[in-house]
């Protein structure tokens, strides 16, 4: 037993930086136990979202199936999620074979699938994420005993690790996929968020200004703003940044009134940036203080907006108070080749006229 736990161990381990890794180990940890599938859920509980589904089942319609009609109802699930980190449930010890012969879940859906029994295991809790696995016996062997429990409880310590091991290994790469480092020093307070405004990345300047008490802050991992009429705006805002992926209207908005409040600039990521490979579509925040010295790096602006070095230096001429013909008599070119690029500049910030485009860049500290 315990070479076969170093093994699957092994593994698990491997699967920290490797997803076929982690699915082979899982996959030994389900036959040693005598399942017939194992299904991993990562699941935010207080947003009610699924971060990561991992399954061995090869019956998609049986999948498709339960996901529609038997998940929301399935009776495992509470008791899954009464677990502690490291504790196991067995389904046999909460419910009857009479209760399962009457239990659409069992009768109408694993059954019909050729499954039965459950082991559940939590692998990880933190804050409102949990990480669970079940490993499910085939409908004509008898549930799991004593000794699978054994065998589970021997390695639920190196299952635990790893599956911490793998969530923080993920998350920096998903940060070093997104480019994320060069923000880190910027002074300008920069958020990444996503359609429902759950923060995906902050730099400190973001972390240090949303610390503290102000229109806007984290609720719920949600950027937020206290106002109601603000919130409606900054998730509008949010939702048609993302929806347009770097082509749509970028905006500004107060959350509150007054002097001190600070502007939140709303940009659709553009294109072409590795954040724009994220699995999920992303917004980009620039929060603001007016009454802070400094702006932003017109390099940075040009990435983010997805602008050419020409366009660059035209919106930075245009938010300095010159005209498009100012522009054309700067860069020795005709009027009209100035004017297409203005056309180009309003179009890939969706802006509609040149007075929005320099609101725009002057919230955002430009010139």
């Amino acid at each position: 037993m315990q070479e076969q736990a170093r093994r699957i161990a092994g593994l698990l381990y491997d699967g920290v930086l490797s997803t076929q890794d982690w699915y082979d180990g899982m996959e030994a940890f389900k036959m040693a136990v005598g399942g017939l599938n194992f299904h991993q859920l990562t699941v935010d509980i207080q947003q009610g979202a699924v971060l990561e589904s991992i399954t061995s089942a090869n019956d998609d319609k049986g999948v498709r199936n339960y996901e529609q009609h038997y998940a929301l109802t399935d009776e495992r699930v509470p008791a899954m999620m009464r677990l502690g980190q490291g504790e196991m449930m067995l389904d046999h010890e909460h419910f009857s074979d009479r209760y399962m012969s009457h239990s659409a879940l069992y009768a109408d859906c694993l059954v019909p699938m050729g499954m039965k029994y459950t082991m559940g295991l939590m692998l990880r809790v933190e804050g409102s994420v949990q990480q669970y696995v079940g490993f499910i016996r085939a409908a004509d062997r008898s549930h799991f005993n004593n000794d699978d429990r054994n065998f589970a409880l021997h390695l639920v310590p190196d299952v635990v690790r790893a599956s911490h091991l793998r969530a923080r290994a993920g998350q920096l790469a998903r940060h070093a996929a997104l480019g994320l480092s060069a923000l880190d020093a910027l002074p300008q307070a920069i958020a990444v968020v996503d359609a429902q405004c759950r923060i995906q990345y902050s730099n400190p300047s973001a972390d240090r200004m949303l610390a503290r008490p102000g229109a806007m802050g984290i609720r719920h991992g949600r950027l937020s703003c206290q106002d109601g009429n603000a919130q409606v705006r900054w998730q509008s805002m949010v939702a048609a940044a993302c929806t347009r992926q770097g082509t749509g209207m970028a905006g500004a908005l107060q959350p509150a009134p007054g002097a001190r409040s600070f502007v939140v600039t709303v940009l659709p990521i553009n294109a072409r940036h590795p954040m724009a490979l994220h699995q999920a579509p992303l917004a980009l925040a620039v929060l603001h203080d007016p009454g802070a010295p400094g702006g932003l790096d017109p390099r940075l602006i040009g990435e983010m907006l997805g602008l050419s070095p020409t366009e660059t230096r035209l919106a930075l001429l245009l938010a300095a108070g010159k005209t498009v013909k100012d522009f054309a008599a700067a860069e020795g070119m005709s009027w009209h080749t100035a004017r297409s690029h203005a056309k180009n500049l309003l179009r890939k910030t969706g802006c509609r006229r040149q007075l929005e485009l320099v609101a725009l860049l002057q919230s955002l500290r430009i010139g």
